[in-house]
């Protein structure tokens, strides 16, 4: 943990002094490195997918963990919360709902706002965390790039972006029939069919349900709280007219009703959630459509493509706000999501010394959002009805070159313009036996310009082995409060961040031992942070300023035959540098809450290979998690210890037949999912417990 003793002003000293270094020594290690590995990549459009990133992950001068579809389903990772903390320093609080789904990166993220971390399915992206846990279903891999990757990426990707590949037909074929059972009545059924009909035409199509009786009772209604009905319907065309034209068209849909605030009162000297006693019962109904085009023309020069993107979301909250069997008040949140995204961009294919990268991307979001809160604790009753009709419309234009200085050194250099232009009206009334009056009407404009810049530098010290170092500025766009205080809190401004990393990619052993590191170093200033107002919800200010420093650390390795092992390791220190949240309340220097400060995954799979009656081969699994400490307030008094998990499986493979015997959580570990204080009440989630179960797939070639 050297870097976490390092003070502020040196850090940018020591990254100074590094580019420096790697100018000037730029030929120790010549003769170690005479090819340029730098510029390996495959320009068939079959193997290359993404025109941003055409190199592998090892080639990039980025801390990346790319997970495929076979280690997705040997560990039965089956949805984004199961990859926290198997990712170094990523977590996705598995707080209430889909609706909840907040992101974690290297300690920056949100827990209510616009996120911190990016996401992009197949390219279109996804603006709000309510559409980020998806069903992973027909996955060929999914990508979590760590660090700031505004510079290509744009808005809100300051703590990292996940980019989620499906499987294309034209490299896949066959049917494949999946069905899973487990504790607590957990099915999931899917069926999926890839076909590529000539060297010109490929499609796909999948469906998927998945049902889940939940393990939280309410003692109120006698019925779990947390059940979960999901159903998701994808499809996939892909043509190529000529070697150098290519479409691709991604339609998906997915209707999700599952329990909500699934929060009982917490003893917090135990770290224990008792049963919720709720008399609403509470629940979260999710629509959401995605669409994408995309369009790719190349020749010996260029490749250009072209992203359309179109996404809706419809849905529906219901909240017992007072979380008691008293009828004394609850809410109903409603949104309607429209978003339309173009972007262009257009990448150099010459192999030469300086090589470049340039787009131009533009959207159109719009949402309505309503909240009715329903008060029963007063005489007369009353109704608070909230009504909000936001827009956000911006462009950005970006570049990025790439030098080869020499063989061995490469200089990457990139440069972001984003302006966009917001508006919200909102309107309150309250109604008090059928008469409504008029509370507030509010319209509120906002507009954000923001440069982020990017610089790296990698040095190969052999065709395996990479150094690198990477300054970046982040940003996180402003936004609008739905509840406030006072008119000028009604909006608050972007949050900004300079993110300093260093790190090193080793392979060893002809692959079988795969090494990466990174530090990094993050000093983020108009911090957005949330303030409680009770009986009404959560607002957010910019407030002081934070620091986050750690690091990272992966390891892949195949000490024998037929064994694989991996082992990753993250720690994060993120602390307020600045933050007064009141004339009385200082908390600077205290940890940010939700932040993990450990992320340890550890876990090997042994093959055994041997035909028989009953297999021709069998894999034996197992995996550990562990995660924390959690700081649950920005005060630290209460927190979640780091805790331990285990998961296992045994999968037996006879043809195309596949079957699988797994365990998660097999100890029964204890913890705090989150946790929150409302009203005087520490509430809270309990984590998943011990389940158990089996799936089996059938492949029809």
């Amino acid at each position: 943990m050297i870097l976490i003793s390092i003070k502020e002003k040196n850090i940018r000293k020591m990254f100074f002094c590094l580019f420096v270094l790697f100018l000037s020594t730029n030929n120790i290690y010549l003769s170690a490195n005479e090819n340029d590995s730098l510029r390996t990549f495959s320009l068939d459009s079959i193997v290359v997918t993404n025109i941003k990133q055409p190199y592998s992950k090892w080639l990039q001068p980025t801390s990346i963990s790319s997970i495929n579809s076979n280690v997705i389903e040997l560990k039965q990772i089956r949805e984004m919360k199961d990859f926290s903390a198997f990712i170094p320093n990523f977590i996705m609080i598995d707080r209430d709902s889909k609706l909840t789904s907040s992101v974690f990166i290297r300690g920056v993220g949100s827990i209510i706002n616009a996120p911190g971390v990016a996401m992009y399915v197949d390219g279109v992206p996804h603006f709000e965390k309510s559409s980020f846990d998806i069903n992973l279903m027909a996955i060929d891999k999914i990508e979590f790039l760590r660090g700031p990757q505004g510079t290509l990426y744009g808005r809100n990707a300051m703590g990292g972006i996940i980019l989620v590949h499906s499987k294309s037909p034209f490299i896949h074929q066959g049917t494949k029939i999946q069905l899973r059972y487990g504790r607590f009545n957990d099915i999931n059924f899917s069926v999926s069919h890839l076909n590529r009909l000539s060297n010109k035409f490929a499609y796909s199509i999948s469906g998927e349900y998945e049902h889940s009786d939940g393990f939280i009772p309410n003692i109120y209604t006698k019925k779990n709280a947390d059940k979960l009905n999901s159903t998701s319907i994808n499809s996939r065309l892909e043509w190529r007219p000529t070697n150098k034209l290519s479409f691709r068209l991604i339609n998906g849909f997915n209707l999700t009703n599952q329990g909500a605030f699934t929060y009982g009162l917490v003893d917090t000297t135990k770290n224990w959630v008792d049963s919720i006693n709720i008399d609403h019962e509470s629940s979260y109904k999710r629509k959401i459509y995605d669409s994408g085009l995309q369009i790719n023309f190349r020749n010996n020069y260029i490749w250009l493509s072209s992203q359309s993107s179109i996404q809706l979301l419809n849905d529906n909250y219901t909240v017992d706000q007072d979380a008691s069997p008293k009828n004394l008040y609850y809410a109903i949140q409603t949104e309607d999501q429209f978003l339309l995204a173009q972007e262009i961009n257009i990448h150099s294919l010459n192999e030469s010394w300086y090589e470049w990268n340039a787009g131009v991307f533009a959207f159109n979001h719009q949402i309505k959002r309503g909240t009715d809160v329903f008060i029963n604790m007063v005489k007369p009753n009353y109704q608070l009805e909230k009504r909000y009709n936001d827009y956000n419309r911006g462009f950005a234009l970006f570049h990025q070159s790439s030098f080869r200085l020499t063989p061995s050194l490469n200089l990457e250099a990139g440069i972001r313009y984003d302006y966009e232009n917001a508006n919200s009206v909102h309107i309150e009334n309250k109604i008090i036996e059928g008469q409504k009056t008029l509370i507030g009407d509010y319209n509120s404009p906002l507009t954000f310009k923001q440069w982020t810049p990017k610089i790296s530098a990698q040095y190969s010290l052999t065709n395996k082995t990479h150094i690198y170092a990477t300054i970046a500025k982040g940003y996180k766009t402003g936004g609008f409060n739905t509840v406030f205080e006072k008119p000028e809190e009604r909006t608050f401004q972007p949050e900004k961040s300079w993110n300093y990393e260093i790190g090193t990619k080793i392979s060893l052993l002809q692959n079988k031992l795969n090494l990466e590191t990174a530090f990094f170093y993050i000093d983020i200033k108009d911090q957005q942070v949330k303030q409680l107002i009770d009986l009404q919800g959560v607002k957010i200010y910019n407030a002081g300023k934070t620091v986050n420093k750690g690091i990272e650390f992966t390891l892949i390795a195949m000490p024998i035959n037929n064994f694989n092992v991996n082992l990753s390791y993250g720690f994060t220190d993120a602390k307020f540098k600045e933050y007064i949240y009141s004339n009385k309340l200082d908390y600077s220097g205290n940890y940010l809450p939700f932040i993990p400060r450990n992320t340890l995954s550890a876990g090997g799979v042994y093959t055994i290979n041997h035909h028989s009656i009953l297999w021709d081969r069998l894999d034996i699994g197992a995996n550990y998690i562990g995660m924390g400490k959690i700081y649950w307030h920005e005060n630290n008094k209460i927190n979640q210890p780091f805790y331990n998990l285990i998961n296992a499986s045994l999968t037996f493979y006879q043809n195309n037949m596949t079957l699988t015997f797994w365990g998660k959580n097999i100890t029964n570990t204890k913890y705090l999912g989150y946790y929150f204080e409302s009203a005087g009440k520490k509430l809270g989630k309990p984590g998943k417990p011990m389940s158990f179960g089996i799936s089996a797939s059938y492949r029809i070639k």
